[in-house]
């Protein structure tokens, strides 16, 4: 079995579609927040004795699920929320003073309007999954209502 049922490119289709705006917007945010986390935590380092080489994977998986976002990949809004939340918990980790409050709050901020966009109704049929009932290996079967995922009642 393969990780990607359909079998294409993680990044996205081979003949990409132009994402909504609202996908664009909210994989600029993640990156946004991935800059601003990286930001503190070099802040962080320079100052204090805190050891924050564990934030680097998080960090690299948010880049690479926000890449993944405007590929259309379901399953990636999903896993950069889970990572954007781990970043924020190692944040709050070592948030200290106002400097770290500030862009601990600015990073939540961003990933809540992230998830926002991420999950608007109308960005839904971007990211639409299939259902193995409703397509075959020639397409959608006939019984599948328009627009939806499954089969009418």
């Amino acid at each position: 079995m393969a990780i990607d049922p359909t079998h294409l490119p993680i990044f996205g289709d081979v003949e990409p579609n132009d994402p909504p705006a609202p996908v664009r917007a909210a994989s600029v945010l993640l990156l946004l927040n991935v800059a601003l986390t990286a930001a503190h935590l070099a802040v962080v380092t320079a100052s204090t004795d805190h050891d924050v080489s564990l934030a680097l994977l998080p960090i690299c998986l948010a880049v690479a699920f926000a890449l993944c976002i405007r590929g259309g990949r379901d399953w990636a809004r999903v896993a950069s929320l889970l990572v954007a939340g781990l970043a924020l918990l190692l944040m709050l980790g070592v948030a200290d003073g106002v400097l770290g409050v500030t862009a601990l709050v600015l990073s939540t901020l961003i990933v809540l309007a992230a998830g926002h966009l991420m999950y608007r109704s109308d960005v839904r049929d971007y990211f639409g999954l299939v259902d193995d009932e409703t397509e075959d290996d020639y397409g959608p079967s006939a019984d599948a209502a328009p627009g939806t995922r499954t089969p009418p009642r």
